[in-house]
Formats: structure tokens, sequence, C-alpha cells
């Protein structure tokens, strides 16, 4: 009788898990069809579209329960130049089990280029759906999955940074405001992308120079199965993503990415993405999502990593990301 409900009980764990999984992705799918849509106008700086994600995101962190950084609200206003409009980094966080200034940072962007009219195309929406939809829904699950957990041991705080296509001023501005003092931050994890491109087996980082972290977090990866294979091409990313503003300030910061080996270890066909930066940045039949949870996952153990690690990270050479 033991051993049937022992048995019992672990399919109904198995079951609850491939469940849970499913209503991630679910969430991670809906999140990103929404905020590439036509009805937000391609989220440019200024616009209405910008303002409809803003407003998404905070109900978002709202329902998952995390706390906003101006007491009811989770906008943090800033200037943008040549604009009377406020633009809006939206933050939420998730409080210590314990009182501490220590905290790990996710960010991910979510403006991008707005309508721009050309004669030569019949789209003019810069849906922005590779660059960043999908990462605002990666960050919006992972925030759902550390809310579903005990207590974290430092705080966890969630970025949706503005502005940053046009020069990093979201990013910038909450390295100057931030919630928990920059020397106090263990790691910030950037989303910028994700992968859409079905199972994958290898990943690499952004940056790979001028930090002292990295063997730390290829080891991490490797142990749960990846492979590290970065291209030479990523050391021409260092000022590019959002952690720049944190790398260049002595913050210890990464973009993770997913390369293009298929688990039995060959290259994958390239498959038929629009590009960034145009109007054919937009969820179309060539998307795969069946390797989206693997990337949750690997963001996952990271952030678990870093933030029981009891060593310190260090930026060697900040001066790369000015």
């Amino acid at each position: 009788m033991r051993i049937f409900l022992l048995q019992h009980c672990a399919l109904f764990f198995f079951l609850f898990s491939i469940n849970a999984s499913g209503q991630v992705l679910d969430n991670f799918k809906k999140h990103t069809i929404y905020l590439s849509s036509d009805n937000l106008e391609g989220r440019g700086i200024g616009s209405r579209g910008i303002r409809r994600a803003a407003d998404y995101i905070a109900k978002e962190f709202d329902a998952i329960g995390l706390m906003p950084i101006n007491n009811d609200s989770y906008f943090q206003r800033f200037t943008y130049p040549d604009q009377e409009q406020l633009e809006s980094n939206v933050v939420g966080f998730i409080p210590a089990k314990q009182p501490t200034n220590r905290s790990i940072l996710f960010s991910a962007h979510y403006d991008s280029f707005g309508i721009q009219k050309t004669e030569d195309e019949n789209d003019s929406i810069y849906n922005g759906a590779r660059d960043n939809a999908i990462g605002v829904a990666a960050l919006i699950e992972l925030a759902r999955m550390y809310r579903s957990e005990d207590a974290p041991v430092q705080n966890i705080v969630f970025i949706a940074t503005a502005a940053e296509e046009l020069g990093q001023y979201g990013a910038d501005f909450y390295a100057e405001n931030p919630i928990f003092n920059l020397e106090d931050v263990t790691m910030c994890l950037n989303i910028d992308g994700f992968n859409v491109s079905g199972k994958r087996i290898n990943f690499f980082v952004m940056p790979r120079q001028g930090i002292d972290y990295l063997d730390d977090m290829v080891l991490l990866a490797q142990r749960s199965g990846w492979m590290y294979d970065p291209p030479d091409w990523v050391d021409s990313m260092n000022t590019n993503f959002d952690t720049s503003s944190f790398l260049k300030r002595g913050v210890p910061a990464m973009t993770i990415w997913i390369g293009d080996r298929l688990i039995n270890g060959e290259m994958a066909p390239r498959l038929n993405f629009g590009d960034i930066h145009s109007p054919l940045d937009q969820v179309n039949e060539d998307w795969n999502w069946s390797g989206v949870m693997d990337h949750l996952e690997l963001y996952k153990k990271t952030c678990d990593y870093f933030m029981h690690c009891q060593g310190k990270s260090k930026v060697k050479n900040p001066e790369l990301f000015e």
C-alpha cells in the first residue's frame, strides 16, 4: 500500500509539473502575441501603443503579486530628450525572506520602433516580436515562477525598460535610481530576444569579455546538458544591450542567447524569421515554441546559482561597455 501511495504521489507531481509548464508556455505565447500585435502600433517612444504595453505589463505584475516600485505604482517615470511626455520603466520586485540590500535583477526592454511609413513597404508597423516582445514575455513568466515559490534569499527585481532601442535610456535611469543600491546587486540577467526556434543544445553569453563570472555560468549550464558555443561576433555586442548600463558601472550583468545546434548535435536549418528592426519582425508560422521552457529554466538556474553563490562576481573592465 505504501509503495502504491508513493507511486501515486510521484505521478501526481509529475503531471502537476507538466501542467504548470504548459500554463507558463500558454502565458508566454499570450504575452508575445499581444505585445507584438498591430494594436500596440509598434510600441514606439511617446506613442499610445507603448503606454498600452506598459499598462499590460503593470497589470501582469500586479496579478502575479509583485511589490510595486512606488507605493501603489509600478511605473518609474523618466524624461526623454525633446519629448514632453514622460516614458516609463515598469518595475516590480519580490522581497527577500529576511531584510537585505542584496538583489538580483531581471530586465527586458519593451519598446520598439513604432510606425514608420516608407514608400516601398506595405506594412509600416514595427511590431518588435523577437525584439523584444518575447523577452518581456519571459520576464513576466520568470516573475510568476519565482512568486510561486518560497521567498528568495535576495530581493528579485523585474524591470521592463523603455527607450532601449534609441540608447538604453530606461536602463540608465534605473541604474541611477535603483530600488536597492547598485553595489549590492549580485547579477543583472537581461533578456533581449528569446528562443522560438525549437529545441536546441547550445548557448552563449554576452558579454564574454571583461568579466570574471563567465566560467561559472558555463559550468553551471554544462551540468544541465547545455553546450557553450559562442560565435566570435558576440564581442561586437558589448554595448548593444541594457546590460551596458550596469556593466559600465561595475555591476555584473549578462544576456543569454540560444544557438542553432539541434539536440543530436547537427546544425538546424535556417528558419524564415523576419528581420528585426523591420516590419517583418512579427510572429509567423515558422516560430517553434518547444524550446521556450528550456531557455526559461536556463535563466532561472543561472539566477538561483548566483543568488546562493558566496563569492562576489566582478566586472574587470567596465570601460569595455561605455
